[in-house]
């Protein structure tokens, strides 16, 4: 599939999704990846030094839920991460919200996150430092995804954490095989979690669904101290590499990979998935705007930070980190600047083959005051778009299988 596959279908429901409500932050993905790479948004010229034809390069949208935009995003962090990682083994856990939470979720984006974050870090934190879990500060890098194998809502939290840390005399002590006992740790983000809910509602800034009451909320929240939560310690891994390079698949550029869509035509959106129960590859079919309704719940808040880092990984602890890295060294094999090099944008001539130098470039003029270009949505913009597939006709399809 293409990967402007998802661009394309934003492109051929556009007049569905005018007539659908969305929250400010929907329209914006929207109105960006219905543009990306159209002349909506404007060009860049370049031409040889022997004035040859013009190179016409159309502009991106560059927004955060746009893959095709992130893939040198995504080279460009794993490098900072390579650089950044200890050359020590890491542990990597995965913290689930209750699926209990999900309306609350709804109305409450940035606060839950908030909360994940912090039951998430708190909780590594609080137990490692103690004794006999090791008494030591580790390195904590942690990745908010709010999505399942399917697009379906599912907050969790990925935390990778350095099997090992700095103890009270910031000395470099590493732990064993095992990270902490999964009843502890279950017990302890479960106890964190619910404070911190409780205590958002008490301040008023919880906002319950319209079809939730009160007394239906606290019903709720003291069932969920009987419940079972799910957090999962994986393997330890030798170092963090591999997690981070799944990350990077995610963190940047939205949930799917263009690749994953077998097929797409008017009626229905085939796409594949690893099941995580059996590890077998498996597929669901969706109607179009059913795909794009669950994409599009998965589109983060302004201004919301999916990546955060603690302990010795924290911007505050650049003293004690600099000890541990000159005494572990980092997963760092190559210089970053080879990342970036690689995805560099560089023009050729496609006359001479020569190097292509920025001769001129504009924007398409957008009304002033208006966050959201409501005229761009309504304009079809086949034919328009520099290495893009034709738009979806009725009956049309895309097929890769």
């Amino acid at each position: 599939m293409s990967s402007r596959a998802i661009q394309n279908l934003f492109a051929c429901f556009s007049d569905q999704l005018k007539q659908t409500k969305q929250p400010l932050k929907n329209l914006k993905a929207i109105d960006a990846l219905t543009h990306c790479r159209t002349r909506a948004l404007g060009a860049s010229y370049y031409r040889c030094k022997l004035n040859h034809a013009e190179i016409e390069q159309l502009h991106s949208c560059r927004h955060r839920s746009c893959y095709v935009c992130a893939h040198k995003q995504r080279l460009d962090w794993i490098e900072k991460q390579k650089a950044r990682l200890l050359d020590v083994p890491h542990f990597h856990v995965i913290f689930t919200l209750p699926h209990e939470y999900l309306p609350l979720w709804r109305y409450n984006e940035a606060l839950f996150a908030r909360i994940l974050f912090k039951a998430s870090q708190e909780t590594l934190l609080q137990l490692l430092v103690q004794q006999r879990h090791g008494g030591v500060t580790p390195g904590i890098l942690i990745a908010l995804h709010t999505w399942g194998r399917q697009l379906t809502l599912h907050p969790h939290t990925h935390c990778l954490v350095t099997a090992g840390g700095l103890d009270s005399g910031n000395v470099w002590k590493a732990l064993g095989n095992y990270l902490v006992p999964s009843a502890v740790i279950r017990s302890v983000y479960r106890g964190k979690l619910q404070s911190f809910i409780k205590a958002a509602f008490d301040e008023g800034e919880l906002i319950l669904p319209p079809t939730m009451s009160d007394s239906e909320f606290w019903l709720m929240y003291r069932s969920l101290h009987k419940k079972h939560w799910c957090v999962r310690i994986e393997e330890r891994y030798a170092h963090g590499k591999g997690v981070v390079l799944y990350l990077a698949r995610y963190c940047k550029g939205g949930p799917v990979d263009p690749r994953q869509l077998k097929q797409m035509t008017a009626d229905v959106v085939t796409m594949s998935y690893l099941d995580h129960r059996d590890k077998r590859i498996k597929q669901q079919r969706l109607k179009p705007m059913d795909f794009i309704t669950r994409l599009l719940q998965h589109v983060p808040p302004k201004g919301l930070h999916t990546i955060r880092y603690y302990g010795l990984y924290a911007s505050a602890s650049k003293l004690r980190y600099q000890r541990c890295r000159q005494q572990c060294g980092t997963i760092e094999s190559m210089p970053r600047a080879n990342s970036v090099d690689r995805v560099s944008m560089v023009v050729y001539c496609k006359t001479c083959g020569g190097p292509a130098q920025l001769s001129r470039r504009w924007w398409a003029r957008r009304s002033k005051g208006i966050s959201i270009n409501k005229e761009a949505l309504s304009t079809c913009v086949s034919g328009s778009v520099q290495q893009v597939d034709e738009p979806l006709l009725a009956g049309g399809f895309y097929n890769t299988s």
